[in-house]
């Protein structure tokens, strides 16, 4: 699988929460491009789940009052593996 196609359903899912953002806040895309001075063309992208570049994403986030943050997924454990893929073994696990 390329890496292209990897990025999708994260920057859908990124485009659909930004837009819902927005929306709660009750700005236009026109309103924030003019609060953030970034192109009302990015902000159409971003919400349709394309590329934009990091620091738009950041001024826009900016703008809006909010801040992009980072949390660590939690280590899957075995249990959790073998219920998520159970067609899935390991040798001696026959």
């Amino acid at each position: 699988m390329s890496d292209e196609m990897d990025k999708k359903p994260l920057l859908k899912d990124l485009g659909t929460r930004f837009r819902a953002l927005r929306e709660e806040l009750k700005w236009t895309q026109q309103r924030l491009s003019a609060r953030s001075g970034v192109s009302r063309d990015t902000i159409h992208r971003l919400e349709r789940g394309e590329v934009v570049d990091a620091s738009s994403l950041a001024r826009l986030l900016t703008a809006m009052g909010q801040r992009l943050t980072f949390e660590k997924k939690p280590a899957l454990r075995a249990a959790d593996m073998r219920r998520l893929f159970p067609d899935v073994h390991e040798e001696g696990d026959l």
